[in-house]
């Protein structure tokens, strides 16, 4: 198979494009036939050098894909299933989506039953996995509640967008950029307010009393403190994503009596919980209530150039590989 290495951190031409043998089967290990795959920050870090002892190298990098299973591992999947696959360490600890097959835990691989292009179901796994999971788990968003994206233009900011809408909330957005405001009213957004540091007095003057909650997408120690500023008593701020390119939250903030500062991170899931949010999530995409928000779509030898462009910062969505 081919796969792309990473042997040190470094720019881009550090992931080499590399044949190796075929992942060996194993007892409770899936091995799949990857049909396509996401890129996400995080392994843009990775090769940056700022994941330190998480990732251990060399290393096949890449925290999700989708593909067909070529052997179930003795456990309940079966070859020729279509499976969707997310973090448990995928990209880090062991080899991960950066290849045309991977081995990976059955506690971390989700069939699924759909007939989406691969590369529409490629852009979903980590972008509404991570939405949903703020939106419900952290926020416990409800109808009628208003809601902050702070970082709307990211993928797992559009998805939230989605998300959020669909449920029947209102939905406020930032972007930095004006040109990417178009973007976050495709995707639902009710208001868009664009972004230079500091906008809780215009959060709140739109909405009298503040948010409901936050998705916390910059996760820069300013704007943190600013997006607990936006929301209402006992207003939640869920901290999802650091766009701010510092990876590392070594802060404790001082919060407004009685909101809330929680955390979600996609590294919690699993098998029994992200199966069926899966299976709902491609459900809604299916019937056009979410939008896959796709930036750009690449071939397997295109990935430095898919890199490249993530680097700059200029998308708005997710990158997609096909292989």
């Amino acid at each position: 198979m081919r796969a792309y290495v990473m042997h040190k951190p470094g720019d881009v031409d550090e992931l080499q494009l590399t044949t190796l043998p075929d992942p060996t089967p194993k007892k409770n290990w899936i091995l799949i036939e990857i049909k396509g795959f996401g890129l996400n920050r995080s392994e843009l870090y990775t090769r940056q050098g700022h994941s330190g002892d998480a990732v251990t190298l060399p290393r096949i990098l890449g925290i999700e894909c989708v593909g067909v299973v070529l052997d179930g591992g003795g456990t309940d999947l079966i070859k020729g299933q279509k499976v969707v696959a997310a973090m448990g360490e995928m990209g880090r600890k062991h080899d991960g989506g950066y290849a045309e097959k991977a081995l990976l835990p059955r506690s971390h691989v989700y069939p699924i039953s759909t007939n989406l292009p691969w590369e529409i179901l490629a852009a979903l796994p980590e972008s509404y996995l991570t939405a949903w999971g703020v939106l419900h788990e952290t926020i416990d968003i409800s109808h009628g509640q208003k809601v902050l994206i702070r970082g709307g233009s990211s993928s797992v900011g559009l998805a939230a967008i989605n998300i959020a809408k669909d449920h029947g909330l209102h939905v406020l957005a930032t972007t930095r950029s004006e040109s990417k405001s178009a973007k976050l009213k495709q995707a639902g957004a009710d208001e868009i307010i664009l972004d230079q540091g500091n906008i809780s007095d215009i959060v709140k003057s739109k909405t009298g009393s503040g948010v409901d909650g936050v998705v916390e997408l910059v996760g820069l120690p300013a704007t943190i403190t600013d997006s607990l500023q936006c929301c209402r008593d006992k207003g939640v701020v869920g901290m999802v994503g650091f766009l701010g390119n510092t990876w590392e939250y070594e802060f404790f903030p001082w919060m407004p009596s009685t909101v809330r500062l929680s955390l979600y991170s996609s590294e919690t899931l699993e098998k029994n919980y992200a199966t069926p949010v899966m299976q709902q999530i491609v459900q809604k995409i299916e019937s056009g209530a979410y939008r896959p928000n796709i930036e750009q779509v690449f071939s397997f030898e295109e990935l430095h150039q898919a890199h490249r462009i993530m680097e700059t910062n200029t998308a708005s969505g997710k990158l997609v590989v096909v292989t």
